[in-house]
């Protein structure tokens, strides 16, 4: 039998960055700015209106 595969690896620590998003103000709804393509988007959740913030989202 091998028992050298069952080696664990020490944990890594994650890697964290800020990143601008779009915040839905109604519900918890959010997507990085990226990927939105209009200027003032609407949440595809609630239809709610989104604010521009800041997020540190973790990148690794």
């Amino acid at each position: 039998m091998s028992y050298f595969n069952n080696r664990r690896k020490p944990p890594s620590e994650h890697v964290y960055a800020d990143t601008v998003i779009w915040q839905c103000s109604e519900c918890n709804c959010w997507s990085r700015k990226e990927f939105i393509y209009v200027d003032e988007p609407i949440c595809p959740m609630c239809t709610g209106r989104m604010n521009q913030e800041a997020k540190s989202i973790r990148v690794e």
